[in-house]
């Protein structure tokens, strides 16, 4: 378990209980696998947000919860330092399912557990707790409308779901990964799916 500095024995028990709670949560609702971090572990890194500019993502400054409208990497940085612990979540996947129709189904999976452990975490009193999925949340949830939250005064169609991406924030998601002992391999739009030995999505929650 994370030991939490500054807290007596009795507090840093009861957080590795809510943190253990969370685990259960993820895999009741579909997760293939969740570790408990430190928070200081998430690799936050300038260079990794280039992946969400075009070619690579058609998504570029079409959400609220993509670059450039979400917080830059040095102040992701900064923000993951107030938090002790993270929840890491990965959901497996066939590497096929990802580039068919059935790929949005797992993206979706993705924000409904960082969303729905985010909502629990807060409501047992961890108001801070915060979780990002993987990928933009317009192309799974808005992907032929326009972004209502970039409108003046427009609000997210979907606020209880939407959540910026850990990519978007700049977190190597394939270090974190791989330091976790996780397996993980690059896929990108022209990769074939029968040359991928596996796939993965990730997300993460902050408490």
């Amino acid at each position: 378990m994370i030991k939490h500095g500054g807290l007596d024995s009795k507090s840093a028990n009861e957080v590795n209980a809510h943190l253990l709670r969370l685990k259960k949560e993820a895999l009741t609702l579909g997760a293939s696998d969740v570790r408990i971090i430190p928070a200081d572990m998430v690799p936050v890194e300038d260079e990794i947000i280039e992946m969400c500019r075009p070619p690579f993502c058609e998504q570029y400054g079409k959400s609220a919860n993509c670059p450039p409208h979400v917080m830059t990497p040095e102040d992701a940085r900064q923000w993951i330092r107030s938090y002790n612990s993270a929840v890491l979540v990965k959901i497996d996947v066939l590497p096929g399912v990802l580039f068919s129709e059935q790929g949005l189904e797992v993206f979706r999976k993705v924000f409904v557990i960082s969303a729905r452990l985010e909502e629990l975490s807060v409501g047992q009193g961890h108001a801070s707790s915060k979780g990002l999925a993987a990928g933009s949340c317009k192309a799974v949830f808005c992907r032929d409308i326009p972004c209502d939250a970039l409108i003046k005064d427009g609000k997210c169609r979907c606020p209880s779901l939407a959540r910026p991406s850990m990519e978007a924030l700049g977190i190597n998601v394939f270090r974190l990964a791989r330091e976790v002992g996780w397996e993980i391999h690059a896929i990108l739009r022209k990769s074939d799916p029968d040359d991928i030995p596996s796939a993965m999505l990730a997300g993460l929650v902050l408490v």
